[in-house]
C-alpha cells in the first residue's frame, strides 16, 4: 500500500469516529500543554530570580548569622542571632572593604495621623546608601552623627510617603513606629523591588536607634560590604571568615563551615544556588506534567484496542483480498501517530498561549520584573514526545490486528 493511501485510510478512519478521536487526543494535549506551562512557569520563576539576585551587585559581600553549615539542610528558624555592630566595626577595621553597613530588618505597624499600616523597618547606618545607591525626593539621608545619638529620625519610601502625605513634602513631619515618635528626615524617589523586598514600602531608620529603643536587642541580621575594585571576591571572603572567628572567638583551625556561627556568600553564591534549584524545580515540575503523557498515551491504547476489536471483519476482509501483516501494522500505527501528533500541536499552542496569558498576569498584577518565557526546547520537545508516545502505545494494538487471522476474522460477530 502507498504511504498517501495509508494516510488517507488512517484519516478516514478516525474522522468516521470524531468524537471519539477528540477525547482520544484530549490526554495528549492537557499532557503537552501542561508540560510547556511548567517549564514556562520554572524558567521564568528563575530568571526572575536571577534578577532580583543580581541588584545586589557583583562586588558585595554579606556575613549573617548561621546554624553551623548552611548547605547541609533547611535553615534553622530558632538560628542565633550572632552578628553584632562590633563584627561591623572589625571589618571597617580590617581594610579589606571600602564601605561595610550592618542591617537590621522588623515589621512593625507605623501610623500618622488617622493612617495605620504594617511596615517593614530597615535600621541602617549612613554607608547604606553608599552601598545600595538611590535618590531621594525630599530631604537627606541618615546622618553619621544620627546613628551615634540613636537619634529618631526616617528616610520614607515613596509609597509609605504617597499613602500618609499624599503629594506634600513630609520632611519634618512626626510618624509613629510603634509607640515612639519619629521625625522624617526624607524621602526616596521609587526603587522598585530589590531580592523580593519592595524598598518603596520601607522605612529607614538608624540602626543602633532600632537596636535601643524598637526591638531592644543587640544584634543585626547581616552586614553588608563592598570589596574594592581589582581584588578577587573569594580570597576577601576566605580572609573575611578567619576575621569573623577571631572575632567570635571560634576554635576552628581546619576552616571548617560546620563550625562556624555565621556565613559568608556574596552574589555568584546566590546565583549558583538559585540556578540549581532552578533546574531541580523544572525537572520536578515537568516530572509531575509528564505523568498526563504517560495517562494519555494509555488512553489511546485502549482507544486503539476498541478499535481494532470493533474493526475485527474490516481487518478479516482486507487480509481476504490481500492485505499483509506489515500493511495492517502500518495503518494502526499510524492511525495512533496521527492520533498524538494532532494532540501534541494542539497542546504546543495551547501551552505556549496559556504560558504567555499567565506571564502577562504575573507581569501585569503581581510582580512586573517577571520574565515571560515560552520554552522552544519544551515547544519542539512537545511535538516529539507526542509523536513517540503514539508509536509506543500504538504498537500492541497494531500487532493485535495484524495477527489475526483472517478466516476468525471474517467470522467475528
Amino acid at each position: 500500500m502507498r504511504y498517501q493511501d495509508l494516510f488517507a485510510t488512517a484519516t478516514e478512519s478516525l474522522l468516521r469516529t470524531k468524537s471519539r478521536s477528540l477525547l482520544t487526543i484530549l490526554g495528549i494535549v492537557i499532557g503537552i500543554a501542561a508540560v510547556i506551562l511548567m517549564l514556562s512557569i520554572g524558567q521564568g520563576a528563575e530568571k526572575f530570580i536571577l534578577s532580583e539576585v543580581a541588584d545586589l551587585g557583583a562586588d558585595l559581600v554579606f556575613v549573617e548569622p548561621a546554624s553551623g553549615d548552611p548547605t547541609a539542610g533547611p535553615p534553622n528558624p530558632f538560628i542565633e542571632q550572632t552578628m553584632t555592630l562590633d563584627d561591623a566595626d572589625e571589618m571597617k577595621r580590617s581594610g579589606l572593604f571600602t564601605v561595610v553597613s550592618p542591617t537590621l530588618i522588623s515589621t512593625v505597624p507605623v501610623s500618622f495621623e488617622e493612617v495605620n499600616d504594617f511596615l517593614q523597618i530597615q535600621g541602617v547606618d549612613s554607608s547604606y546608601i553608599d552601598l545600595f545607591p538611590a535618590e531621594l525626593r525630599y530631604g537627606t539621608y541618615l546622618e553619621a552623627s544620627d546613628v551615634d545619638s540613636y537619634s529618631k529620625v526616617a528616610v520614607l519610601g515613596s509609597e509609605i510617603s504617597e499613602d500618609f502625605f499624599g503629594d506634600r513634602d513630609p520632611v519634618g513631619e512626626r510618624i509613629k513606629i510603634k509607640s515612639n515618635s519619629y521625625r522624617v528626615v526624607g524621602v526616596f524617589e521609587k526603587q522598585g523591588s530589590r531580592f523580593f523586598q519592595n524598598l518603596d514600602k520601607q522605612v529607614s531608620i538608624p540602626v543602633t536607634t532600632m537596636q535601643r529603643d524598637l526591638l531592644a536587642v543587640e544584634y543585626v541580621n547581616y552586614v553588608s560590604a563592598r570589596v574594592p575594585a581589582g581584588v578577587e571576591i573569594e580570597e576577601v571572603k576566605e580572609e573575611l571568615r578567619y576575621l569573623m572567628r577571631d572575632a567570635h572567638d571560634l576554635d576552628n583551625p581546619e576552616g571548617d563551615p560546620a563550625l562556624d556561627d555565621f556565613f559568608v556568600s556574596s552574589q555568584e553564591d546566590a546565583t549558583e544556588t538559585i540556578g540549581m534549584v532552578g533546574s531541580v524545580l523544572t525537572i520536578l515540575l515537568s516530572s509531575i506534567a509528564a505523568i498526563s503523557l504517560i495517562v494519555g498515551g494509555i488512553g489511546i491504547m485502549n482507544i486503539m484496542l476498541v478499535s481494532v476489536t470493533e474493526r475485527t471483519r474490516e481487518i478479516g476482509l482486507r487480509k481476504a483480498v490481500g492485505a499483509t501483516y506489515k500493511e495492517i501494522l502500518q495503518q494502526f500505527l499510524v492511525e495512533s501517530i496521527l492520533l498524538t501528533m494532532f494532540g501534541g500541536l494542539i497542546g504546543v499552542l495551547a501551552g505556549s498561549v496559556i504560558s504567555y496569558v499567565v506571564g502577562w498576569v504575573l507581569v501585569h498584577f503581581f510582580l512586573s520584573t517577571w520574565a515571560i518565557v515560552i520554552p522552544l526546547n519544551a515547544v519542539f520537545l512537545g511535538a516529539a514526545v507526542s509523536t513517540v508516545v503514539g508509536l509506543v502505545f500504538g504498537i500492541y494494538p497494531a500487532r493485535s490486528a495484524a495477527r489475526l487471522n483472517p478466516i476468525d476474522a471474517l467470522r467475528y460477530e
